[in-house]
């Protein structure tokens, strides 16, 4: 799908420690009730900071909150969006410690739209899905559904996971293709490819045994602690996404590398055991190949869970989320005239980083959106 990433900065500083933290995380988003489907906040992010805290770091934090008379023990990130002059202090300080910033803000809608695309209209069948041409075009068929689709495709497909129902299932290929055939698409051919793949899949999808069918046409699940299965979960693919992009920074060398996550009570065994899939998984020829990520790991990092309370780099990294998902958000969806603070903290954070090395932000919204943020796109696969 679309990715578009941030350009800038010459970073050379590599921290042993990284602080990990998330806004906008509503859960497995299969369990969202219809009525408030889109509704809701849209944005998630997830943010990584690599920074040493040492005591003079931690002196200068202390002294900026007390600049700006934030008085609470935990910086909050809803304080800091309010005071966009502690942010920008903020940054400056990082910049000054030559800190590496990974962002990853993914629009919820679109992210389910995604898996529709992945699951049911183009279907993995081997190593020429991460190829770049396929890559490309599912990401030109999800910014359409995500843009001109109704939102009764997104919830119909909520609705399959919930019911697991082979029927249901069944009927949704079908309401996608009766879609495909009545819109009118901006773009030539993109109706009739919505059509044509989508008609194969079902093709496929009748041959299979039902139980297999369902299986192979719905999201791969994970487990939640007390057993309830979770579907599509953006927190866990920007998580692997974040630790691809600092293997890339590292060049590999994540080996004696701490990432420090916000304390996930819920998640927080499914992001160690897909961390350790991540690294175990060898096969080169379906690994695909982003310019701002590297997938393949000769390494593992440690991951260790804490209270934000105790770490002020995890409520940095609070801090950063938080801003950029409440930025994106006003901006979007809230029709909020943004002020020249904030819109200059956003500008500072796309423009900073370096798309070869891993770091800035990565925005994975459909194309049009990225523009109306003022963002050039950049596809973020390799050819």
């Amino acid at each position: 799908m679309e990715q578009t990433v941030a350009q800038s900065d010459c970073c050379t500083f590599r921290p042993a420690t990284y602080y990990i933290d998330e806004s906008g995380n509503t859960g497995d988003l299969t369990t969202a009730k219809i009525e408030t489907y889109g509704k809701e906040q849209r944005m998630f992010t997830l943010a990584a900071v690599g920074c040493d805290l040492d005591q003079p770091f931690k002196n200068r934090f202390e002294a900026l909150k007390a600049a700006h008379r934030i008085q609470s023990g935990e910086v909050k990130s809803r304080q800091a969006y309010e005071r966009p002059q502690f942010v920008s202090d903020l940054l400056d300080l990082l910049d000054e410690r030559g800190s590496p910033i990974f962002i990853e803000a993914v629009d919820k809608h679109y992210f389910v739209i995604a898996n529709i695309i992945d699951r049911i209209v183009v279907p993995y069948v081997g190593a020429c899905d991460v190829q770049p041409g396929a890559l490309w075009m599912k990401g030109v068929m999800a910014d359409h559904m995500a843009i001109h689709g109704p939102p009764k495709l997104a919830q119909a497909f909520i609705s399959c996971c919930q019911s697991r129902d082979y029927v249901e299932v069944r009927d949704f290929y079908k309401q996608i293709i009766r879609w495909a055939q009545s819109c009118r698409l901006p773009t030539e051919g993109v109706a009739d490819a919505f059509v044509r793949f989508t008609r194969d899949s079902l093709k496929d999808f009748r041959k299979l045994p039902k139980v297999r069918a369902v299986e192979r046409a719905l999201p791969i699940s994970d487990t939640a602690p007390k057993g309830k299965p979770l579907w599509v979960l953006p927190n866990l693919t920007s998580f692997t996404h974040i630790y691809a992009r600092i293997n890339r920074f590292l060049e590999k060398q994540v080996s004696g590398v701490t990432l420090f996550h916000d304390e996930q009570l819920q998640f927080g065994d499914i992001l160690r055991q897909n961390k350790m899939v991540m690294e175990a998984f060898t096969n080169e020829d379906v690994i695909p190949a982003f310019k701002t990520a590297d997938f393949e790991f000769s390494a593992s990092a440690k991951l260790e869970f804490m209270r934000s309370h105790d770490c002020i780099g995890i409520q940095i990294a609070d801090v950063l989320a938080g801003f950029v998902a409440r930025y994106i958000q006003d901006a979007v969806w809230g029709g909020i005239a943004m002020d020249p603070g904030r819109m200059s903290i956003f500008s500072r954070l796309v423009t900073a980083g370096v798309p070869e090395r891993g770091t800035g932000v990565n925005i994975v919204v459909p194309e049009s959106l990225v523009r109306f943020l003022g963002i050039a796109p950049r596809a973020n696969y390799s050819s």
